[in-house]
């Protein structure tokens, strides 16, 4: 599905939201929403009081490494650098947190996600922990709000997978670091 980027910024216009501060400090751009709707990974929807909302389903993992000498390790995502120069932290809770497509299943995004952002190879041993639903100002689109359902997991890799040093996932606008935190 195409969409015209001047007949979204008009959408978001006609109900009241600017779009004059996306792409600047830690926000994305509306080229960035576009490609979301695109994709099938969001979508935009009135709520019940007529307010425009984006919405969003996601697989978040948690992901772990256990060392043989029994130190634990936590991922976490260290940072996001655009190809512009700006840098993001964001605290996602989750140390992947992948969009889930139209039609796609909670777990496969989560595997999609890992597979993509870490570039991990063969089998994902993991656990579905439930869901949590949270309606928020989006951090990523200023003025646009929300709603988030978030399907978690928890991941443990194994000796394989495990990069001491993390993961790096590069995208064609920018680039996320992921490193390991000892608990």
């Amino acid at each position: 599905m195409e969409i015209a980027i001047d007949d979204l910024r008009q959408r978001l216009e006609n109900a009241g939201i600017s779009t004059t501060d996306w792409g600047k400090g830690t926000a994305k751009t509306l080229l960035h929403l576009v490609k979301e709707m695109e994709d099938g990974e969001t979508f935009l929807e009135k709520s019940a009081d007529g307010q425009l909302l984006r919405y969003v389903v996601v697989a978040a993992a948690d992901i772990y490494y256990d060392a043989p000498s029994g130190e634990r390790y936590r991922l976490k995502e260290d940072r996001q650098v655009f190809k512009d120069g700006r840098e993001r932290k964001r605290n996602l809770g989750r140390a992947v947190s992948e969009k889930i497509k139209l039609a796609e299943i909670p777990a496969e995004a989560m595997i999609r996600g890992i597979r993509e952002e870490l570039g991990i190879a063969g089998a994902i041993n993991w656990v579905e922990e439930g869901a949590t639903e949270e309606t928020v100002d989006s951090p990523s689109y200023p003025g646009l709000t929300s709603r988030y359902v978030s399907h978690k997991f928890r991941v443990q890799l194994n000796d394989e997978q495990f990069k001491p040093e993390g993961y790096m996932e590069s995208q064609a606008n920018m680039t996320t670091y992921f490193l390991w935190e000892k608990l």
